[in-house]
């Protein structure tokens, strides 16, 4: 009996030694819900917000997770300072720490499952500063804002930077502000990171220029060392995956969720449609030209998109339309806004009005005198344009309407005589007229229709971070000057679009009276009045007219106070221009020390309008309370004659 026993003893021992040595009692391996997942601050690829965990990062591990079908949320994640971070994945089994940059001297401590993104170190300058770094000497005598203990630390001293350039801070918005308040030439930081802070601070995206580019590096999810391989593998298969997989759109859950943080990737992914509808968008010796191709162009350059003119397609404006609407991760352009219209597209604009109207042939002697006048004639126009919709509104029946995708094919119908009235904006009516009419100069004006203001149009699904940044993009192309003190704006409005006059509901005497006003101030209470000037306090901008307002030169032809326009303040003007080259401003100074007061008149931009029109500036010298002598200005666009 003892026999047996021992027997069955030494046969279950050999059993469990068996299983034991075959693994069946290893430890199980960590599946996504055993990890513990750390990140830091660093937007836009992981940070809090209203108390929420976002961005790509972020975004990206839960699907990652939901791919491997044991999924995360961002409860899962916690959000720690870097440091503290760091030295747990080191130490601690099961964790995770992201963003993380994959540096040689940082290989061997971690396991490394991506690349979540791949991005720039840069440094950044103000735009209004002229600083041009070509090669590593060029950073010679510039201060640079460095993060404590950032990896560039070293290499910017390898590169020559001395240690007395540097001024280093924990915060970024710190050396942000810094940059920004003239106390720093340069600021070292990752691109995408450095434009979302730079927008959170400023609401501009795209505030600050790069000048240099330091490094590329990839961001991955560092895996504490005794993370199992195979756990590893599992983690960058799902993350191929979701790279790898397109939706109906062309683009993978990767794609999309980056483009919905970072402007210039997201951008990057669009189709651009245009049309022939000149001088907004059209061909000339088979390049594309326009307004809003040039302005396109300009928001791809400032915003690091990656695209040309020659990405965008010319096709018909129905093809356009139809895409516009049905398709994902496309913009439209030159789109009127109208009601019709309003919630099928996202809007980024205007960036130019222009009118609507009906041309036809002189010989016909036509007469449109009210819109009740329109049920007398077939009108011709475009398909899927804003005229039929303006057309209908007024009481024109469908059956009155002959529509075409070919304004060349509408033009010569309308010289034959099989229809009567032609429908199109008036910039691009005459413009096609003098290229397609057998006889343009019988082709003329009879009504107009309607003001309408042009737009980009994005199709729905485009995210707000999209639209705001170009929406952005575009109002700084706007409103910076450059070093002769004129806008990208002006410019590409200048080349393309005749000067125009408003229908002024202002008077001369309005403007004279505010500038007496404005000085009687200034010779009590300097800065005060300045205080209120820069806030753009009534009186000093108009609250019913916008385009009414104070601005003040000191003698030396620097700004130093703006209703409209604060960022103009402390900017020298002297020997800058309009677009046409007068040096306007020097003018208002020199006639106000010479005659005490006066007008000049100049081209420039009718923030009410969004075009570049006439304008006269009524100007006086005051002496100030601080017994400095000062020049006050008010401009009035002029009327048209």
């Amino acid at each position: 009996m003892e026999n047996k026993i021992a027997l069955v003893i030494g046969v279950l021992m050999f059993v469990l030694i068996a299983i034991t040595g075959s693994g069946c009692l290893s430890t199980r391996e960590p599946t996504p819900t055993d990890l513990t997942y750390l990140t830091e601050q660093y937007p836009p690829f992981n940070y809090e917000k209203d108390g929420q965990l976002q961005g790509i990062a972020v975004e990206l591990l839960e699907a990652i997770t939901a791919t491997m079908g044991n999924g995360i949320t961002e409860d899962a994640i916690r959000l720690t300072p870097w440091t503290g971070g760091y030295q747990t994945a080191l130490n601690q089994t099961n964790t995770v720490l992201f963003s993380t940059a994959r540096l040689p001297e940082r290989e061997t401590s971690f396991k490394w499952v991506g690349p979540i993104y791949t991005g720039q170190k840069v440094l950044f300058a103000r735009r209004d500063r002229e600083i041009s770094i070509n090669h590593p000497a060029d950073l010679a005598g510039y201060t640079i804002g460095v993060i404590t203990d950032d990896a560039a630390i070293p290499q910017l001293l390898a590169l020559g930077v001395t240690s007395d350039q540097l001024l280093a801070d924990p915060d970024p918005v710190v050396i942000m502000t810094k940059l920004e308040q003239g106390e720093l030439d340069l600021w070292c930081y990752g691109e995408e990171a450095g434009n979302y802070i730079a927008e959170e601070q400023t609401g501009r995206y795209g505030y600050f220029k790069v000048v240099y580019t330091l490094q590329e590096y990839k961001l991955y999810y560092a895996f504490n060392r005794e993370t199992p391989d195979t756990v590893i593998e599992s983690f960058q298969e799902a993350l191929d995956r979701v790279k790898a997989r397109e939706d109906a759109g062309g683009l993978s859950q990767y794609e999309r969720i980056v483009a919905r943080y970072i402007p210039a990737s997201g951008l990057g992914k669009y189709t651009y449609l245009t049309e022939e509808f000149p001088p907004l968008n059209y061909k000339e010796g088979g390049e594309l030209k326009g307004v809003a191709v040039d302005l396109l162009y300009a928001i791809f350059m400032r915003l690091n998109v990656g695209l040309t003119r020659a990405d965008v397609r010319f096709v018909p404006w129905s093809e356009a339309y139809q895409a516009g609407r049905g398709n994902n991760t496309t913009v439209v352009f030159s789109m009127a806004r109208v009601p019709e219209r309003e919630e099928l597209f996202r809007w980024a604009g205007p960036f130019v009005k222009g009118d609507i109207v009906l041309f036809a042939p002189r010989s016909r002697n036509i007469t449109i005198a009210t819109a009740a006048d329109l049920k007398n004639y077939r009108i011709g126009a475009i398909a899927n344009t804003s005229s039929i919709p303006l057309l209908l509104a007024l009481g024109v029946a469908e059956e009155q309407l002959v529509l075409n995708d070919s304004a060349a094919v509408l033009i010569a119908q309308l010289e034959r005589g099989e229809f009567d009235l032609w429908s199109t904006g008036e910039f691009s009516g005459r413009y096609l007229i003098t290229k397609y009419a057998a006889q343009p100069d019988d082709l003329e004006r009879v009504y107009t229709l309607h003001t309408n203001e042009y737009y980009f149009a994005f199709s729905r699904d485009t995210s707000d971070t999209l639209v705001t940044a170009f929406q952005q993009a575009l109002e700084d192309i706007r409103l910076e000057k450059d070093a002769q003190g004129v806008s990208e704006y002006e410019r590409i409005l200048y080349r393309y679009l005749e000067v125009e006059c408003v229908a002024q509901p202002l008077s001369d005497e309005a403007v004279m009276q505010l500038v007496n006003l404005t000085a009687t101030a200034i010779e009590t209470d300097v800065h005060g009045t300045f205080q209120e000037i820069n806030l753009g306090e009534d009186p000093y901008k108009n609250r019913t007219h916008q385009e009414l307002y104070i601005f003040v030169y000191d003698t030396n032809v620097t700004m130093v106070a703006h209703a409209d326009n604060i960022k103009l303040v402390g900017v020298n003007f002297c020997g800058k221009t309009d677009v046409t080259g007068k040096p306007f401003r020097d003018e208002i100074v020199a006639g106000a020390l010479q005659n005490g007061s006066g007008w000049v008149e100049y081209l420039y931009i009718n923030p009410v309008e969004t075009g570049l029109y006439l304008k006269k500036t009524y100007y006086q010298l005051v002496r100030g309370s601080d017994g400095q002598q000062y020049v006050i200005c008010c401009g009035i666009y002029k009327r048209c004659s």
